[in-house]
């Protein structure tokens, strides 16, 4: 599956796109864990697929929503690559963030201490 998995992240021009081919595949939501960039992806029918990351960031404090928008905002206008998206999340405390790419409210929620972030996935494009 991580091959498939892959294959989209390579083929993806966008978060939206990225989304609608996760989709595609079948996958449900997924979790990101901000310090190690380790990954839990859900699938229909119970399926999980766990990929180790290797990262060591340090995650603020607190949350602040302003800067996790801020690094929200970057990475969408193309500012930043994902390892600095990452880096700006962890800046902003944000612990953990959940995809959800099921339902009538498909979203990405941004989690940290004291707060969170509900950003929505443009349904028109997933």
């Amino acid at each position: 599956m991580m091959n498939k998995i892959n294959a989209c992240y390579q083929a993806a021009t966008s978060y939206p796109d990225l989304a609608r081919r996760l989709r595609e595949i079948g996958m449900e939501s997924y979790t990101v864990d901000t310090a190690t960039g380790t990954i839990l992806y859900r699938f229909a029918q119970g399926e999980n697929v766990l990929h180790l990351g290797n990262a060591n960031r340090e995650i603020a404090m607190s949350f602040s929503e302003d800067l996790t928008i801020q690094a929200v905002r970057n990475n969408q206008q193309g500012k930043t690559d994902y390892a600095g998206f990452m880096d700006e999340i962890a800046q902003a405390g944000v612990r953990f963030y959940e995809a959800t790419l099921i339902g009538p409210r498909k979203r990405v929620t941004y989690i940290g201490s004291g707060g969170f972030y509900e950003e929505l996935i443009p349904q028109k494009l997933i």
